[in-house]
């Protein structure tokens, strides 16, 4: 492996005696270069722009023919660029403003930054604030090689390249970051908003994942009850046999309000036993079942998109009137432990870390990153968007509804958001995305949420009761016949109303969605 340590005259000597660069130097005078901030899932949209052959050559963004690089940071986890030949034939066959006369850009640079998650993606777009993205002129080390349908790849140890990110993503609308969804305690305001110009990308389904032990529990409950058909056995992760909780109990589990769970009751008696109770006396339970019945959530911090979607769509978070409003729990398990009279909520601050929460708590050991169990083996639920895929939890359904893609399609599932993407405007701020970055930021936007790249994500997040997560959405993309195509998934509903032919009022979460102006559905 080499580092990237030439410059632009080091690298003309070599190349001018012979030797070979494994790293390409990048040229700023024929480059065209935009910094991304905000949700991690972004990082799945332009990796997949960038590498699926399902993309429509209209909209690639990198010219598929040539050599593309992608650097990452050491933990490959919250940066990471890419750099490409422009596909100029498509979308993004602008030219260098420096360059006016000259040709089309030659190369693409572009850096996306995850730290932070989709509140990244908002207020620090809409207020100039300049973030660290990964530097690309020193520190940087080769692990393969680029080639001709070949993705080269180089870690780089550097994050210090201080930027104002100029495109960013959200999981949800950008007027949802405030109160108990702001950012480090800072609400976005509507000044902030004014400044932006919004896009929804995709439609992104969320759900409730739990503990595998906690899921093996409420399976064999339901089945016990006659919830679930008689045909399914527990383990069994199909659609028809997934176990269900009310949307009322994930509201009330958030908001801190159900302390262990023994509080949901086996059977409509008046002496049904709490759930733990009950799984005591079952024999194909009682080896895998936690030694406390204290209720854990493994939640995010303020300021995440995923937190921020959960807290609208189960709890009304800054969508009603503020003494309307009922808040998440806040993490507290620096200050309370099991038995005194409270659940314990640990907000964590990436997706990856509530997986290392969720780990920890199924298994019964400390071994995650990022997360300290004290507590052993515990049943624990957690807020997770449909790509994920793990071991040790599974999602259920929420009100006897699968967390699909086809039921979101039909308008059956309800716990899914558009995320959108935002930049500066003319007229209204400093730093207006402008000119060929504009182009591009456009082009990025309407293939990041095709049908096409939503169907080869999709594959990559496979469920027992079929894959997830990402449908592309109507105001980009015509439904297919109000059916789900796994091939093109588009969903025709949407949280933006069509007012026009090209008019429509922006996304906004709280709001239900509803038909896109006689987009077909099915009966």
């Amino acid at each position: 492996m080499k580092k990237i340590t030439l410059g632009a005259a080091v690298a003309a000597a070599l190349l001018s005696s012979g030797a070979q660069a494994a790293l390409p130097v990048i040229d700023n005078t024929n480059t065209l270069t935009l910094y991304i901030s905000g949700a991690t899932a972004a990082a799945n949209f332009i990796d997949r722009l960038v590498t699926s052959t399902l993309v429509d050559p209209v909209d690639k963004i990198c010219d598929s023919s040539a050599p593309i690089w992608r650097f990452r940071d050491v933990p490959n986890t919250e940066q990471f660029a890419i750099y490409c030949k422009a596909n100029n034939t498509g979308a993004v066959g602008v030219r260098n403003p420096a360059l006016p006369t000259g040709p089309a850009n030659a190369n693409l640079l572009i850096y996306k930054r995850n730290t932070g998650g989709s509140g990244a993606g908002v207020t620090p777009v809409a207020q100039n604030t300049p973030l660290t993205f990964l530097n690309l002129s020193s520190g940087c080390v080769e692990n393969t090689t680029a080639a001709v349908g070949v993705l080269g790849v180089a870690t780089c140890s550097n994050i210090n390249n201080s930027q104002i990110p100029e495109l960013g993503l959200s999981d949800v609308d950008p007027i949802q970051f405030k109160g108990d969804n702001a950012i480090g305690g800072v609400d976005i305001t509507q000044a902030d908003v004014d400044k932006l110009t919004v896009k929804s990308a995709s439609a992104l389904v969320f759900g409730a994942p739990v503990t595998t032990s906690l899921f093996r529990a409420l399976q064999a409950a339901q089945i016990s009850t006659g919830d679930l058909p008689a045909t399914c056995v527990v383990d069994s992760r199909t659609e028809a046999c997934l176990p269900s909780l009310s949307s009322d109990a994930i509201a009330s589990i958030h908001a801190g309000g159900v302390l262990d769970w023994d509080a949901i009751k086996v059977g409509n008696s008046a002496t049904a036993p709490g759930l733990y109770t009950w799984a005591l006396t079952q024999p194909a339970l009682v080896n895998d079942l936690p030694g406390d019945p204290a209720m854990h959530v493994c939640r995010r911090e303020n300021g995440s998109g995923t937190q921020a979607q959960s807290n609208i769509k189960f709890l009304g978070t800054g969508c009603t009137e503020a003494a309307a409003a009922i808040g998440p729990a806040a993490g507290n398990d620096a200050d309370f432990g099991e038995g005194e009279g409270v659940a314990l909520i640990h907000a964590m601050s990436s997706s990856g870390r509530v997986d290392a929460c969720m780990d920890d708590l199924q298994n019964g050991n400390d071994t995650a990153p990022n997360f300290s169990n004290t507590y052993g083996k515990r049943w624990a639920i957690g807020l997770q968007s449909l790509e994920k895929t793990r071991a040790t939890y599974e999602f259920v359904k929420i009100d006897d509804v699968a967390p699909t893609l086809n039921n979101t399609v039909e308008g059956k599932y309800q716990d899914w958001v558009e995320n959108t993407f935002q930049y500066r405007k003319a007229g209204a701020a400093t730093n207006a995305l402008a000119g060929a970055k504009l182009t591009l930021a456009d082009a990025i936007i309407k293939s990041a949420g095709a049908p096409g790249v939503m169907a080869d994500l999709n594959n990559s997040f496979p469920h027992g009761f079929g894959n997830g997560a990402y449908l592309a959405v109507p105001s980009n993309h015509a439904p297919s016949n109000g059916r789900f195509d796994a091939a093109r998934p588009v969903v025709p509903f949407s949280h933006a109303v069509r007012t026009g032919a090209t008019s429509f009022v922006p996304s906004n979460a709280c709001r239900r969605p509803t038909n896109w102006g006689g987009a077909p559905w099915k009966l």
